[in-house]
């Protein structure tokens, strides 16, 4: 469930800091990071500094 809300929310918005994730989740940004490090091994999402960003993948990833 927290993933398909993870990625629900990056591919509505394209791109999202961490830290506004964390706050749109209501988790921590250590929580998001590790989610987004196994979301990005997958492809669904790509990761830069502390954006995170859609890619083509993000939507079948749920």
């Amino acid at each position: 469930m927290f993933r398909n809300e993870f990625l629900q929310i990056v591919w509505e918005k394209g791109r999202v800091d961490v830290p506004e994730l964390a706050r749109l989740l209501n988790t921590t940004e250590d929580l998001i990071e590790a989610e987004a490090d196994v979301c990005a091994a997958h492809g669904w999402i790509r990761m830069l500094d502390s954006l995170i960003m859609a890619t083509p993948l993000t939507h079948t990833g749920r």
